[in-house]
């Protein structure tokens, strides 16, 4: 079943056009990643699928709930956590969750209940009683994630969950994810962070000025068609370097460059095209020990994707 059906978006700002009929789905369950550089349009379409801005045209659904038409609904059904955390700072801890709660009409007795469960899962039960102004950055990211959480959606949306945190803390936050994920919880992020992404998502879209390029998972993704792409290291006694400028020249190659320990990587059009990689480096002299397929990074299908060719 889809959590979030997406179709046909598209959205001004002045003369500026900012998404450009956009469209993808979230299947219950997953985790999906939207990807793109800042400006690309990832949280003008979040803050349509939540419900804080209209589009121009288009529509989005959640669980079955058309968000033009029953944004109240839809915003019971959804945990939103803003890149900024939208919070109280003259409040406690505990004060901003019960009054969030209240706010999505989570009867006073299951709050009482739920949030020392939340704040034991995120590790803040002795911080419960501290303002959120006296909060590191770190913390205060727990605090509005426990937010999002304080109804208990069954989707959640996060719009850059770990951005200008230290990695331990930003570690700590994507951990957290995967535990919700692992419970039941549908979820959307929205980031440019391509190693967070990869770990996380189930699969991705990737979005560049206001159009989604590609959905999938990294290694079914091939710049500009959706076909698959095969990535190759060749490990050799000879020096990489040596040959990288020859094979840049061949047919269906699409990248190459040099891995340590002299290893090459080449990305091909087609698997078939390893045999004429290999045929050209035999025939310049290099000693080949090892040839294997590796999964192609989710950088490379991005970056790839976003520079166009």
């Amino acid at each position: 079943m889809k959590a979030i059906s997406v179709e046909g978006l598209t959205k001004s700002f002045g003369h500026k056009p900012v998404l450009r009929d956009v469209g993808f789905e979230v299947r219950e369950g997953e985790v999906l990643g939207l990807l793109g550089p800042n400006g690309a349009g990832k949280t003008t379409t979040v803050r349509i699928i939540i419900g804080l801005l209209r589009p121009d045209s288009g529509s989005a659904i959640v669980l079955n709930h058309d968000v033009l038409e029953e944004p109240l609904e839809v915003r019971r059904l959804i945990g939103y956590l803003p890149e900024i955390p939208c919070l109280y700072e003259g409040l406690t801890v505990e004060e901003n969750l019960f009054f969030y709660g209240r706010l999505y009409d989570v009867p006073e007795d299951e709050l009482k209940e739920r949030i020392p469960e939340l704040l034991d899962l995120l590790g803040l039960r002795e911080r419960a009683r501290e303002k959120v102004g006296a909060l590191a950055k770190g913390l205060k990211q727990r605090v509005a994630l426990i937010r999002a959480l304080v109804h208990d959606p069954p989707i959640l949306v996060l719009d850059q969950p770990t951005s200008d945190l230290d990695p331990a803390t930003a570690r700590g936050i994507r951990e957290h994810i995967k535990e919700l994920n692992e419970d039941g919880k549908t979820i959307l992020i929205c980031t440019h962070n391509l190693t967070e992404a990869e770990e996380l998502c189930d699969r991705v879209a990737i979005i560049n000025e206001g159009r989604i390029l590609a959905i999938g998972r990294p290694d079914e993704l091939l710049p500009g068609s959706g076909e698959r792409c095969f990535s190759f290291e060749i490990s050799s006694l000879s020096p990489a370097a040596d040959y990288i400028g020859a094979l840049r020249g061949l047919d269906g190659v699409l990248e190459v460059r040099e891995a340590h320990g002299n290893k090459i990587v080449v990305v091909l059009e087609e698997r078939e095209a390893i045999s004429d990689v290999v045929r050209e480096l035999v025939l310049r002299g290099c000693r080949i020990l090892e040839v294997k397929m590796v999964r192609p990074s989710l950088e490379e299908v991005y970056l790839r994707l976003v520079r166009g060719p």
